[in-house]
Order: C-alpha cells, then sequence, then structure tokens
C-alpha cells in the first residue's frame, strides 16, 4: 500500500462542511457569552433591588422602636426625612468608586383618613417610604424607583421604645 492511497470508504470533510461546522461553533458560543454575560447583569439588577428593599425596611424598623411620648418620631433630627445610602458591590471597595447611592425620603403623616374610618385613627401614623437610585450596566443607564408604606401604632407593638 502506497501512503498516497486510502482506504476504500475513508473520506475527509471538504473545505465547504468545515465551514459551515466553523459557523455553527461561532453561533453556538455567542450565544453561551451572551446568557452568560445577561445573567452577570440580571444578578446585579436583583442584587441593586434588594438592598434598596433593606435599606428601606431597615428604616421602617428602626421607627417602631421611636416613642411617641418624647417626640422622636416626628424629630426630623431622630428621624431625618432625606437620607442618602451606598452599596459597595465586592470588589469596588476604592475611594474613587463608591457603588450605587440610594436617595430616599421618609414621610410621617399624622391624623388621616382610614377607610373605613376607625375610632383609632389618632393614634396611628402613617409613614411612607420612597428610595431612588441610578444603575448603569454596560451603555443603558436605568433609574429605578421603589417605595412601601406602614403604619405605626402610637404605643408601638412592644413593651418597649427606644429613646435617644
Amino acid at each position: 500500500m502506497n501512503g498516497r492511497c486510502r482506504p476504500a470508504g475513508v473520506q475527509a470533510f471538504s473545505l465547504v462542511e468545515l465551514m459551515i461546522a466553523a459557523c455553527i461553533m461561532a453561533i453556538v458560543f455567542a450565544s453561551l457569552f451572551a446568557g452568560i454575560s445577561t445573567t452577570f447583569s440580571l444578578m446585579d439588577v436583583t442584587r441593586e433591588n434588594l438592598r434598596g428593599t433593606q435599606i428601606m425596611v431597615s428604616r421602617l424598623e428602626g421607627l417602631r422602636l421611636c416613642a411617641w411620648s418624647n417626640g422622636q418620631l416626628f424629630n426630623t433630627n431622630v428621624v431625618p426625612p432625606n437620607y442618602t445610602e451606598s452599596f459597595y458591590p465586592l470588589g469596588l471597595n476604592s475611594s474613587t468608586n463608591v457603588g450605587t447611592i440610594y436617595t430616599g425620603t421618609l414621610i410621617v403623616t399624622t391624623n388621616f383618613a382610614l377607610n373605613p374610618p376607625a375610632t383609632y385613627s389618632n393614634k396611628l401614623a402613617k409613614v411612607t417610604i420612597a428610595i431612588a437610585w441610578v444603575s448603569s450596566h454596560g451603555s443603558a443607564t436605568n433609574v429605578h424607583q421603589r417605595s412601601m408604606i406602614t403604619y405605626v401604632a402610637q404605643y408601638g407593638m412592644q413593651n418597649y421604645t427606644y429613646a435617644h
């Protein structure tokens, strides 16, 4: 058998078949990369949403410990109406990059109308908290906003209050 001859039934791929296979593999790898990239972007957005919710809930839970008798709930030094908090994603702890900045407002309202009316409405305060932040992922910049409303009772849910 000569080195230039092939056994019967053995054939090589043609150039056209190799080009088609290379195109298919390029599409598969591009799709895989796009999927992984989208997953990381969704994780960032979800992390920012969760952090915004955590900020609002922590502020509301702190309000529940304020005493009305000392006027703390209505004191803007104790319960500031505007606030700013930062979120530092893992690995971005440099002084030039402060991560995501969350700005919020907190409004305490008394003497509001309940529907249906209740006799205890003068012993409730309606607390509205809102938060906003700007996120940049790639070339897209989005403004996000969230808000929560809760009621705080004058005598609280527990037998203790926090006094500053």
